[in-house]
């Protein structure tokens, strides 16, 4: 059965459809896709062409980081250089109050943190709405790796109070980190870069900051995407690598020498410096204690302990004996005494102000200068000073020598050491009679270094330094220092080894060597306390010489801060030149004074 038909009314309105609407949306769009016809005809012939060009020819940049540059010994072993890690921090704005203690704890036990410590500036940071926390900035890729399997295993109370996973608790960023290849290797001399900045702090990285310092380069992308591949890269300067004159086995045997002193005198601390006299290159280093520099905390906490990376140029003490060589050295040159030169010891050596005694308080009678070294006589150096060289004399030898100034070598943080002299405050005459025998004097090992060399070489002042050259760009351009001022005179230099030679003979001969001829002196200090004055039973311990005696290839400084087993350098620092010249001799192949001596008159006979 059909519906019923509704019939509908004469008077109803009709709905008929509106055509001239159409026509009217019609011809918009017609004109609207004109007028971008028209558009892309005027781009792609007319002057908006270059612009468009332009456009997808520029793009946008994004600044990629360089790396640092590189750092090698003489050989070509690297000692420096960068290595990918990631910062991981922690967004505590995602992360609920109840998840701080585990992830505090895994953080921990995977990056060797103080859990406690961590934990609770997770959670004052996250009670002050701080939005993220850096927690480090060195993580390797096998940790990156156990942190995110470990935090893939988190979970928090759902809405229903069910577990489920925690996301986005970490988040890593990759980055370039400095890296140390062997650890605490030269830590002394090399430096670090501190975290933040990106600066080098202490030693070469300091130095050569400028030069090492990767920058960033600008990397040009266009927007267009067909034209990715057509992405541009600015360079900023190319860091630069640098080789240095540090020999790995030397100094590895430096460091196990200055290792072995401690032990063996319970000494504070150790350093031991071997240079080339002639020019100035530094092959040695040692330091014991020094930091692993790929370990930052243990950075901070020697830093904290003695306020100071290098103790071969960021420390200064008063030498004590070792300085008797700069005094005499000065008087032969001035021609005011010769080897033979005899002085009458009595004991003491009176100056206004002051009465100086011998180490022993003893009187040694008549003694040439010979024997004022040998015997370390403070009365004899003091007469030569005062006596026989004079104030203006002696001070103008103590500036020629380099003392009061740095020596300007390539290591950052470098102190000047410091003395008074005439004319300044509180200056007296006890502290130019004590400044001959090494007190009343503040010096840095690399100026003793400096001065011990110029001595032994010819009468030169070398600079020290630790650069052989730099590579720039695939060429290398070697060090090349200022000609060094000459402050004594070859024949007071040669006049000098033989000295030196004879009296350690009689003075330390523990400082002997078999085969080799050494020449050097012993130097023990009482060190000064606050309130209590010079005390016999702290000293610094030192010892300076070269090797082979007649014709120096190596000049060695070492230096004990406060020996327990002997206050005396020649118990104590003695053995540790005498057993740094064998390693020396080992590795360097040095021949023993027969052979070299044999060799040469060979060589002389040739036609």
């Amino acid at each position: 059965m059909s519906a019923p038909t509704v019939p509908v009314p004469p008077d109803a309105p009709r709905h008929e459809v509106a055509l001239w609407r159409y026509a009217i949306a019609a011809g918009g769009v017609l004109a609207l896709g004109l007028v971008v016809v028209a558009r892309l005809i005027m781009l792609q012939t007319g002057t908006e062409r270059n612009w468009l060009a332009r456009e997808v020819r520029e793009g946008y940049a994004e600044r990629v980081p360089l790396p640092r540059g590189l750092i090698y010994d003489r050989n070509g072993h690297l000692l420096a250089g960068d290595r990918p890690a990631y910062e991981v921090d922690v967004p505590l704005g995602k992360v609920p109050a109840e998840a701080l203690p585990q992830i505090a704890h895994d953080l921990a036990d995977v990056l060797n943190l103080d859990e406690g410590a961590l934990l609770q500036a997770l959670v004052n940071n996250k009670n002050k709405n701080v939005k993220a926390v850096l927690v480090s900035n060195r993580v390797s890729e096998q940790q990156k790796e156990l942190l995110e399997e470990r935090a893939s295993k988190w979970k928090v109370p759902g809405p229903d109070g069910k577990p489920v996973p925690l996301r986005g608790a970490l988040t890593f960023v990759r980055r370039l980190v400095r890296y140390y290849p062997e650890g605490d290797l030269a830590a002394n001399v090399l430096g670090f870069v501190a975290i933040g900045s990106g600066d080098g702090y202490g030693g070469v990285e300091q130095y050569y900051n400028q030069l090492l310092k990767g920058g960033v380069a600008l990397v040009h992308y266009p927007y267009a995407p067909w034209h990715q591949d057509k992405k541009q890269q600015q360079s900023a300067p190319q860091p630069v690598a640098l080789y240095l004159t540090l020999d790995r086995p030397l100094q590895r045997a430096a460091e196990e020498e200055a290792w072995r002193a401690v032990q063996h005198t319970k000494a504070d601390s150790a350093t031991i410096i071997v240079a080339d006299p002639y020019s100035g290159a530094l092959l040695a280093i040692g330091q014991y204690p020094r930091p692993n520099l790929n370990d930052y905390r243990a950075i901070q906490e020697h830093l904290k302990k003695w306020d100071a990376l290098d103790f071969a140029v960021e420390r200064s003490y008063e030498p004590g004996s070792v300085f008797k060589i700069v005094t005499m050295a000065s008087a032969v040159d001035a021609g005011k005494v010769t080897p033979q030169t005899v002085f009458h010891d009595v004991g003491t050596f009176q100056v206004p102000g002051r009465t100086v005694w011998n180490w022993n308080r003893g009187a040694w009678g008549d003694q040439s200068m010979v024997g004022c070294l040998q015997h370390s006589l403070n009365t004899c150096l003091a007469w030569v000073a005062v006596d026989r060289l004079k104030k203006q004399p002696f001070y103008d030898y103590l500036q020629a020598f380099g003392f009061g100034r740095p020596t300007g070598v390539d290591l950052g943080g470098e102190l000047p050491g410091y003395y008074r002299t005439p004319g300044t405050k509180y200056w007296s005459h006890s502290d130019w009679a004590s400044q001959a025998f090494g007190q009343a004097i503040d010096v840095t090992p690399m100026q003793m270094i400096a001065a011990a060399s110029a001595i032994a070489n010819g009468g030169y002042l070398v600079t020290p330094h630790v650069l052989r050259y730099e590579v720039v760009n695939g060429r290398a351009y070697p060090y090349h220092p200022d000609p060094p001022p000459q402050v004594i005179s070859a024949e007071a230099s040669r006049t000098m080894r033989q000295m030196l030679t004879q009296s350690l003979k009689g003075e330390s001969s523990a400082a002997l060597v078999e085969g080799y001829s050494v020449a050097g002196k012993t130097g023990t200090a009482e060190i000064s306390i606050q309130g209590e004055g010079y005390i016999t039973r702290a000293t610094n311990a030192s010892f300076v010489g070269w090797f082979p005696a007649d014709k120096p290839q190596y000049v060695i400084y070492v230096w004990l801060e406060r020996p327990k087993t002997s206050i005396w350098a020649s118990v104590v620092a003695a053995p540790v030149f005498a057993n740094m010249v064998q390693r020396v001799a080992a590795i360097e192949r040095v021949p023993p004074d027969r052979v070299r001596k044999q060799l040469s008159a060979a060589e002389a006979q040739q036609p």
